[in-house]
């Protein structure tokens, strides 16, 4: 495949490529983050009282949201790094059909 520049759209399916494994590299090491560091996200209370508990309870419920925050992040990640992966894969289809179009056109 070659890359292509089209009135200053420019596509390089090398540069494309590279990006989708970068983005899954990413999304890799956000979720390898994520699960090393569950327990800090975890608030023990400090103490029996209503107040810790309400406090411990109200912080874990902030690290909760933030846990399916980030996993719905890392989910992001990786389907645009397959999104983009795709549209390398659909280029390359087009690319090849649209050369054989052309060489087959030459041969009439």
């Amino acid at each position: 495949m070659t890359d292509n520049n089209f009135g200053g759209v420019y596509f390089s399916p090398a540069a494309a490529t590279d990006a989708a494994g970068r983005l899954d590299a990413v999304a890799l090491r956000l979720q390898q983050d994520l699960q090393d560091n569950k327990l800090a996200l975890t608030v023990p209370a400090a103490g029996a009282d209503e107040v810790s508990v309400r406090a411990a309870d109200t912080m874990n419920h902030v690290a909760g949201s933030f846990t399916t925050s980030a996993e719905a992040s890392i989910l992001e990640l990786q389907k645009l790094a397959a999104s983009l992966r795709a549209q390398v894969s659909h280029f390359g289809r087009v690319e090849s059909a649209n050369a054989a179009g052309i060489e087959q056109a030459r041969s009439v």
